[in-house]
């Protein structure tokens, strides 16, 4: 591309990545949905060595070099990241349960693969995203938006958004790492707990594709995981309180937590952000309650002059 002097105009890919919200209850590593909160990774070619910056969250604390999980997955598709320069614009908390590696690492390997001029089908960025996050649920969701099942292989599954439903997002000012949350759970479940849960799963994922909303809290309770994950959840036992009042559906925590979800009717979405807030306390100075819509796409990728005009959407 030139200007009307003939002069090159850099291009700048930009990468738009949603958060995601993983297990949903009782579907443990299996079941996410994309949320309204989005990443975007921003990368021009220019001559010389990886330049890197790192704004919103995270800025300050994640690595501004080729350690970076956006820089470790473009390099899976690159020679080399010298002549990128790559700015984070990051929107999704870190350590909240909110599938931030995901987003980077989804991020990264689209851009990649824009970058590359490589091919990969949607199945390729997946195995990829896998073998870097660890979690096919929370990649699958960052990938292809929406409501997602997952099953071995990894096989994606997409559930149809059910009209009227809406989240509220209860995301605390602690952070729980997602290894230590895993280390929180029993290496063995009794019999009960895990068909309990199995049942459950099924029951929700039966209701979400059929739209039956009034039936979405039957479904929402887990033996596997979320017991052994509420002491470090602040303010679940008020949140799970608001169930079945204000609209509320159900309450589940989001991935490995911290953060909550409040299922809800979207008409009733800012009530029971009132109610989340009230039902906090004082807890709430701490944490951000916000309205959440599902994410209807995943990933993205567009290519832009040196103006902003927009060239080319990819994907």
């Amino acid at each position: 591309m030139t200007d009307s002097v003939g002069e090159a105009r850099p291009e700048s890919l930009i990468i738009s990545a949603p958060a995601t919200s993983a297990n949903l209850g009782p579907g443990f590593d299996s079941l996410a949905v994309a949320l309204d909160i989005t990443n975007a990774v921003v990368i021009t070619r220019r001559p010389g060595p990886l330049a890197l910056r790192v704004t919103g969250e995270g800025a300050g604390e994640i690595p501004g070099d080729a350690s970076n999980l956006v820089c470790q997955a473009i390099a899976l598709g690159l020679p080399s990241l010298d002549g990128l320069d790559i700015e984070c614009k990051n929107r999704i908390p870190l350590g909240r349960g909110l599938g931030s590696s995901a987003a980077a690492v989804c991020a990264g390997l689209v851009a990649a693969n824009a970058l590359g001029r490589l091919r990969w089908s949607p199945g390729d960025i997946l195995e990829r995203a896998v073998s870097l996050e660890g979690h096919a649920d929370n990649a699958a969701a960052c990938l292809d938006g929406g409501l997602v099942a997952v099953a071995p292989g990894p096989e994606v599954q997409h559930i149809d958004i059910p009209e009227g439903l809406a989240f509220v997002a209860v995301i605390p000012g602690v952070r729980v790492a997602t290894d230590v949350a895993r280390k929180a759970l029993p290496a063995t479940v009794p019999l009960g707990d895990a068909a309990h849960t199995v049942a459950h799963a099924i029951g929700l994922a039966l209701a979400l594709a059929a739209g039956r909303l009034d039936d979405i809290g039957t479904h929402l309770t887990d033996h596997l995981h979320e017991p052994y994950r509420a002491a470090s959840v602040p303010g679940l036992d008020a949140l799970r309180g608001l169930a079945g009042s204000h609209g509320c559906l159900g309450v589940t925590i989001s991935g490995s937590g911290p953060s909550v979800l409040l299922w809800c009717r979207a008409e009733a979405a800012d009530e029971v952000a009132g109610a989340a807030t009230s039902a906090l306390g004082a807890g709430a100075a701490d944490a951000v309650v916000r309205v959440s819509r599902i994410a209807p796409v995943g990933c993205r990728a567009r290519w832009t002059s040196a103006d902003g005009r927009l060239e080319r959407s990819i994907g």
